[in-house]
This record gives C-alpha cells, structure tokens and sequence, in this order.
C-alpha cells in the first residue's frame, strides 16, 4: 500500500498547501490568531503558543500568545474553563483602576484581558487540496513530538492574549511567596488594597507580567474571595478566605499600605482557628498556584471548609 510520510516532506507547491494553526474571530470581532506549531511554555491548566495577530487593522501583525486549555482541566472544572480566568481578570482590571486612581504611582497597574476564542485548523499539510496530512509537533512532554490535531484539535477553548515585551517575572503568588530578588513592595501594596478597597471580599494576587519604565502589565492573576460565601469563585486558585489569611502571615507592610485595613482574627472561636490552621498548612508557599483541592491534604473535610468559607467574615480593623 502506497503511504505518505508523516510530515517532513517537501512538496511543490503546485501539489499542496500548508495550513497553520489558526483560531476562530473572537466572538463580536474579526480578530483572530495564527500560532506556532510548538508550545513555548505551560501551566498546570494550559499551553501557551506564540502568535500574531489577524483580522482587524488595529491589530493586524501584531505579537500574541495563544493559551490552549487542557481538554482534562476542562472536564475537571466542569464549566468552561475561561469563565473563571475571565472573571478574574476583569475583576483585577477594575481594582487597578481604583488603585491607580487613589494611590497615583510613576508605575501605574494594569492587567490583560484575554480574548476569548476556539480553535478553527490546526497545523497540516493540504496534499491536492483534498488529504490532509497532520504535522508533527511538540507533545505534552517536553521532548516528544505528537499529532497537531492531538495536540491543538479544533473547537477547543483559547485565551488570546497582547505578547508582553521584556522580562517576564513572577512577582507574588497566590500561597504567598514573594519575590525577593526584584522591587515587590507596589506589587504587594496592591494586593493589600485590594483587600482595604473591598472590605475583605477579594484579594488580588499571584501577580506576574512585566515591570516597564512606566508601568507593571500583569496576567493570568489569581484572586481569593467571599463572593457569594462561595469557595473558589475565581476559579482553582481562588482560596477563599483561607488564600488571604495565608497572604497576610507573610505580608510585610511599607509605606503605601499605610491606613489600609487588615484581618482581625482575635475574634474566631478556638475551634474553628484549630481547623483554619490545619488548612494554612496545605498552603505551601511557593512561586506556582496553588490550587483548592490540595486544600484536602491535611485532613479537613471539603464540607467543613466550605462551612467556615460560607460563615467566617474575615472583620477588617
């Protein structure tokens, strides 16, 4: 039987075409994204391609990343997966502005909001126009190679992204890890405020991007929260009442957090710190997410959380 090799082949032009990865127009839009072949970095929930962008003058040629989610942390979300990063990233957008506003920096913050989009081709070649022919690319592991609809099959959710120029630097977790080798005190200031600013409904953090000459550009940011009473509002790595006592065990005050509130737990009955210190434990402080179900580790059932989540009011003093 006549077979044609996998992909590393050389055909005339006159035979057949090669055909990119590409996305769909981001819904309301005519933008849309051509990528790499091979992923560049990734996440526990995604992979992340370099593109540019398509569709729309303004943005025409212009540098992007391509965030494919993993089909398996879709199907653990049970939502679709963007929904959360979504939510947060629009959330965190508005508490920069409130900052920017009240506590005016020669660094102002601000955050990407991704664009949303699903895969429309993925990398092949187009023998005759009629047999498609997969390519081979970089697999789940680095070092493998896999099939391209394997890898980036079509329909699946993307988050379109501005490619930030410069060094990429994660500055705060969400565990509370700080990065102690770079300036973290406007960083860290702004997640304090953002747990001032909101009464203790949200904390914004797990903050990394670029700093620049004139401002720090964040993305994919993490949020803790009492939304609703709900635990993991925000998504995975959103821990709720627990994420924020974790951040101020390790939070240093400067000079911008002057007057802002903090959590007053002088008040929590001697039962219920027993379990929300068993909890902090899970909390490994680290520069990765950290994630709810590792909440789980030390014993303390997802009901019970969910009932100290649904009942503490972390009081502000």
């Amino acid at each position: 039987m006549f077979t044609l090799p996998y992909s590393d082949v050389n055909w005339n032009g006159e035979m057949g075409t090669n055909q990119s990865n590409t996305s769909m127009p981001v819904s309301g839009t005519s933008i849309w994204a051509e990528f790499e072949n091979d992923w560049f970095a990734q996440g526990v929930s995604r992979l992340a391609y370099k593109g540019t962008y398509h569709g729309d003058w303004r943005y025409e040629g212009k540098k992007c990343v391509v965030k494919l989610y993993k089909e398996q942390w879709c199907e653990l979300l049970g939502e679709a997966a963007y929904k959360a990063d979504v939510r947060a990233s629009y959330k965190a957008h508005e508490m920069a502005q409130i900052f920017n506003r009240k506590h005016p920096t020669n660094k102002p913050i601000e955050f990407i909001i991704p664009k949303i989009s699903k895969i429309d081709t993925s990398a092949a070649f187009k023998f005759l126009g009629l047999f498609r022919i997969p390519k081979k690319v970089k697999g789940k592991l680095a070092g493998t190679q896999a099939s391209s609809t394997e890898m980036i099959p079509k329909g699946s959710s993307v988050a379109i992204e501005d490619f930030l120029e410069g060094d990429y630097v994660k500055f705060l977790s969400n565990s509370s890890y700080v990065n102690h080798g770079i300036p973290t005190f406007l960083p860290a200031a702004f997640s304090h405020f953002t747990f001032h600013e909101s009464r203790g409904q949200v904390l914004v953090c797990d903050l990394q991007g670029v700093r620049r000459e004139r401002s720090y550009t964040f993305t994919d940011p993490a949020i803790h929260s009492w939304v609703d009473h709900d635990l993991g509002f925000y998504g995975p790595t959103d821990l709720g009442v627990f994420g924020m006592i974790k951040f101020f065990q390790n939070h240093h005050c400067n000079h911008i957090c002057r007057g802002f509130l903090t959590p007053d737990l002088s008040k929590v009955p001697r039962d219920v710190a027993a379990d929300i210190n068993r909890i902090l434990q899970a909390i490994q402080i680290r520069s990765g997410s950290t994630f709810t179900y590792e909440l789980q580790r030390t014993g303390v059932r997802v009901s019970r959380m969910c009932e100290i989540q649904d009942e503490l009011v972390l009081q502000a003093k």
